[in-house]
């Protein structure tokens, strides 16, 4: 990749208008995404499970070469027990609602995921973003086989937004406080 005689593109390096505009796109996002988190109450997570550990606003700069921002809720990650709601804003590739359950948690979900346009991960790790993204590994399924027992499963559904802060703010949120309600009767 670094070969000695390759020239960087010092014109792009140099250009602060563009840098400057990625700069902001990051930061709205990452407003967006604080607002999204504070419309979740955890009294409503502690009604799913005991074991949340609130919310967690996580970024990145390079996922295939692209920054992105994660919203993870209620975040236990357990392969028995586990149940976990991200939000992947993936720059260049788009924004996402995964959710992660554990062995226990599958069977209750999978119907109600299905019924909500979620698609089942068929990657061999609930985290190979670019296989259930890029490559498209993932069935539409009301009741999938699980992957691997003893292991998180994953669905996946793309959150299709326009609009401006508000509006983008509004759409996750309505979708995660209709997973939010289900999983509260469960």
């Amino acid at each position: 990749m670094n070969e000695p005689d390759q020239h960087p593109d010092l014109e792009l390096w140099k250009d602060q208008q563009l840098l400057k505009k990625l700069h902001r796109l990051k930061l709205q996002f990452w407003d967006i995404f604080s607002q999204v988190a504070e419309t979740i109450a955890d009294e409503d997570l502690r009604a799913i499970s005991l074991k949340h550990k609130s919310k967690k606003l996580s970024r990145g700069n390079d996922l295939l070469g692209m920054p992105y921002h994660v919203l993870d809720i209620i975040r236990n990650f357990d392969p028995e027990t586990g149940l976990n709601i991200r939000v992947l804003n993936w720059f260049g590739n788009g924004l996402f609602l995964i959710i992660l359950a554990g062995e226990k948690n599958y069977q209750k979900i999978s119907s109600f995921l299905y019924e909500n346009n979620f698609y089942f991960g068929t990657t061999e790790s609930p985290w190979d973003y670019p296989g259930l993204i890029l490559e498209n590994q993932k069935i539409k399924s009301q009741h999938p086989e699980m992957i691997e027992p003893g292991s998180l499963n994953v669905w996946i559904k793309e959150i299709e937004v326009e609009g401006n802060n508000h509006e983008i703010t509004t759409k996750i949120a309505e979708e995660i406080q209709l997973i939010v309600n289900y999983l509260s009767t469960i």
